[in-house]
């Protein structure tokens, strides 16, 4: 059959997890928008990065 692929994380932890402006910034987001948690947060944000880097390639490319 083959071996089962391990399940990789769809988002990155912030560095520092404690920084009291980033818990306060993110609590005020996750209400705004009715999130269930901060790992969907981390989710969306890892989401944009990716395609804003993808993004800043294609630019870089065209000119």
């Amino acid at each position: 059959m083959g071996d089962p692929k391990r399940p990789r994380k769809k988002y990155e932890t912030p560095k520092q997890p404690w920084r009291t402006e980033r818990l306060l910034e993110e609590l005020k987001i996750v209400g705004e928008y009715g999130l269930r948690n901060k790992r969907e947060l981390w989710r969306a944000a890892s989401i944009l990065r990716k395609y804003r880097k993808i993004a800043r390639s294609l630019f870089v490319l065209t000119e």
